[in-house]
């Protein structure tokens, strides 16, 4: 079966920056081209080699089905052979047409690269500083490495942060499209490069996948002072419900879409973030219709439309007055509040799974992070959390799914669509069948059981095997209540009558 996928563009809705720098290769928007190898004994540094490179015209325009769109249409790239007698940092020289200097600010270096097969991406910047008038113009001032691979065949944005000390001009900049080690290479591979620009933003033009991340969802914070630590649900009939972040991760995304918040349709509920650091804002939504993405859609009073995922949020304004959820106007002496009004699981939902997002950031509702220059959720110490959202009725749909024998409720009862109360523990017996023993039981439990495990990232169901060890001499056994969240589909694993042998001990 062919799979669909989606995916939201990074708009860069941004004021008109003055770059820093920009190459495109569409015309002699750069000084000269070379190679480049920051080993010294490098057979190109040594005159032995020469290397391969050459700007040709762009036939990698097709149109990618994640993205909805072709992400690159130039004219014309930069190809460049990535050559196997070079280090792990032979990469192509761009000189540049016009110097820029290497600022205490953080500004970002954006280059876009599509190359044969995944690994990292390294830029290397030469220039010399205006103090010392002896330094050579290609002197190595700064290496930026992205810290994720790049996915194979596919042109990415990598955004890779650069700053220095002031007055350090850079006059060339080395793009090394493959930061590995080449000694298990066999060839000689081709990679391309197009589109470098030096400016204020912190993000990727387009970002593949679902539910995507302003900054990537691997990117470390950069801000000691503030960090996201945990969030709850409170004033659901299952009770309050929270999830911690572990102090060892330090990303600005955290999935914890391995944990779960419980909760029924039309149910109030009250969101509430735990978060060190103060006049930041609260922003919580719900993929209502699993489509991979988070809508994010306004009426003029200031409160989410009718279908929008946002649910709730504490404060966004155009100015520095602003509105929360609900439509109460909050001026800029009351706008230090980061948890949101309770708002209303949607009443249509059905019962299943669906994608949660806690995000804190500054006067911000996309709920990929606030992205301009002077307002980044990287910069203002932001942080957002994904988690699975289960809404269900009162009971459990439970059923039998065996041959050789049967599984029956504790009373005897047949399990066909079988009534449990959800959130329980369930008793069963095992019933075999004359010749037969039973080895345990493998529970099967979410939703959509007959469908993948997995849909748009989002998990369904999970099966767990109990081994008969676990059952009692009347040969009964109690499914824990965790497992009791959903549907559950109950496989009695039957075997021939004396071929049991129970497990060894780990």
């Amino acid at each position: 079966m062919k799979m669909k996928y989606r995916a939201v563009l990074v708009a860069w809705m941004l004021p008109v920056i003055a770059l820093a720098q920009t190459v495109t290769f569409e015309k002699a928007d750069y000084k000269a081209l070379g190679i480049y190898d920051t080993w010294e004994e490098s057979p190109f540094r040594k005159g032995l080699l020469k290397g391969n490179y050459a700007i040709v015209d762009n036939f990698l325009t097709d149109e990618e089905e994640i993205l909805g769109m072709a992400p690159n249409t130039s004219r014309k790239i930069l190809a460049v052979q990535r050559s196997r007698f070079g280090s792990n940092t032979f990469g192509v020289r761009i000189d540049l047409n016009e110097p820029f200097e290497l600022t205490p600010q953080t500004k970002y270096l954006h280059v876009m690269v599509n190359r044969p097969y995944h690994g990292r991406v390294m830029v290397v910047g030469l220039g010399k500083r205006r103090d010392r008038a002896g330094q050579s113009p290609e002197t190595e001032q700064f290496w930026a490495m992205s810290t994720t691979a790049i996915a194979a065949n596919k042109w990415q944005d990598v955004v890779l942060p650069i700053k220095g000390n002031g007055g350090i001009d850079i006059f060339s900049l080395v793009v090394v499209p493959d930061c590995e080690s080449p000694h298990n290479e066999t060839e000689d591979r081709i990679c391309y490069i197009d589109n470098i620009e030096v400016n204020d933003v912190p993000t990727s033009k387009f970002v593949y996948g679902y539910y995507p991340v302003g900054v990537g969802k691997e990117q470390i914070h950069i801000r000691d002072d503030r960090r996201l630590s945990g969030i709850s649900l409170n004033g659901s009939s299952d009770g309050s419900q929270s999830v911690t972040v572990p102090s060892a991760i330090k990303t600005v995304y955290v999935d914890m879409t391995d944990k779960e918040f419980t909760a029924r349709a039309g149910e109030k509920v009250t969101p509430v973030f735990g978060y060190m650091g103060s006049w930041m804002h609260g922003y919580v939504y719900i993929d209502r219709d699993n489509d991979g993405k988070f809508d994010c859609r306004m009426n003029d009073d200031h409160t989410p439309a009718k279908g929008s995922d946002l649910m709730t949020f504490s404060f966004y304004g155009e100015g520095e007055d602003g509105y929360n959820s609900i439509g109460t106007r909050l001026t800029k002496d009351k706008s230090n509040v980061l948890n949101p009004p309770a708002f209303t699981i949607p009443v249509g939902l059905k019962n299943g799974y669906y994608r949660m997002r806690y995000k804190v950031d500054w006067n911000c509702i996309d709920p990929k992070g606030a992205m301009k220059p002077d307002n980044s959720i990287l910069g203002n110490g932001g942080g957002m959390i994904d988690i699975r959202l289960n809404i269900h009725g009162d009971y459990c749909n439970v059923n039998d799914a065996n041959r050789n024998g049967e599984v029956l409720a504790a009373d005897g009862s047949k399990l066909v669509k079988y009534q449990a109360p959800f959130g329980r523990p369930f008793t069963i017996v095992m019933n075999p069948e004359k010749g037969f023993e039973y080895a345990g039981i493998i529970v099967k439990h979410g939703y959509n059981l007959s469908g993948d495990s997995i849909v748009r990232e989002n998990v369904q169901w999970k099966s767990v095997r109990f081994d008969r060890k676990m059952f009692n001499e009347a040969n009964e056994f109690t499914i824990p209540a965790a497992c009791m969240n959903g549907d559950v589909e109950i496989e009695g694993l039957f075997v021939e009558e004396g071929t049991y042998v129970q497990p060894e001990e780990p």
